[in-house]
């Protein structure tokens, strides 16, 4: 069985199956939501599917994450190595898929105090507002101050705990939407492309793997999805 943290609730396709996780919580709907279980879930459930691998989505905060694949407890993850130091992005225990789709985090403020936060430099040795577990490639540039999720950045911006915080464009807008918070990106933190990373074992699935995502976007599957979610919840 190949097992996978974060937003793939269960795979089904063909033996053998495998857990399966997304190290950030990218989903613009909560995960109650059966009818729009969030972006991710629904591009890695087409992925599998249409590779003909079976996969169990495993519910865990993302520090366990971490824990968890390199324990190897989960077969693989959904990540971007732009979130990943140099020497994690060349980890010899893990192999990645062609990239699945971009993904762009930000500085993220109140509306009032972005302009102090349009570089990346601006919050050297700073306090950043941060999600407990998630990587971040550069921080042992600035003071990490960590809260449970995206959710908790925006209400923490809001309330004034935090000035700035790195937030991925999406989900910050969503919950700032949904929490009524004024907020504005900054400068970008981190782009790049999201990707199934594999432990090493599971390597002679990345051709299966990696047809089906070129499959979808052909179909422009990605693009579809990301707009039927912004016109639902943005």
């Amino acid at each position: 069985m190949l097992i996978c943290h974060g937003l793939a609730d269960l795979f089904i396709g063909q033996c053998p199956t495998f857990k399966v996780q997304c190290q950030r919580q990218w989903k613009l709907v909560p995960l109650c939501y059966a009818k729009h279980p969030g972006i991710v879930r629904e591009y890695i459930t087409a992925v599998m599917s249409e590779a003909e691998i079976a996969s169990q989505h495993v519910s865990l905060p993302p520090k366990r994450t971490v824990q968890s694949i390199q324990a190897k407890q989960l077969d693989f993850e959904v990540i971007s190595p732009s979130w990943l130091s140099q020497a994690q992005r060349h980890d010899e225990k893990f192999v990645f898929s062609a990239p699945l789709f971009p993904v762009d985090e930000y500085l993220v403020a109140l509306t009032s105090k972005v302009h102090q936060y349009q570089t990346r430099d601006s919050i050297f040795r700073q306090t950043v507002g941060t999600v407990r577990g998630y990587y971040y490639h550069d921080d042992n540039r600035f003071e990490r101050m960590d809260f449970n999720s995206e959710r908790e950045l925006i209400l923490a911006l809001h309330r004034g705990r935090i000035d700035v915080a790195i937030v991925g464009d999406l989900p910050a807008k969503y919950w700032a939407h949904r929490l009524s918070v004024d907020i504005a990106l900054g400068a970008r933190h981190s782009s790049g492309q999201m990707h199934i990373r594999l432990l090493r074992e599971h390597q002679p699935l990345l051709p299966r793997v990696n047809q089906a995502i070129e499959e979808l976007k052909s179909q422009g599957f990605y693009e579809k999805l990301k707009h039927r979610y912004i016109a639902l919840y943005l």
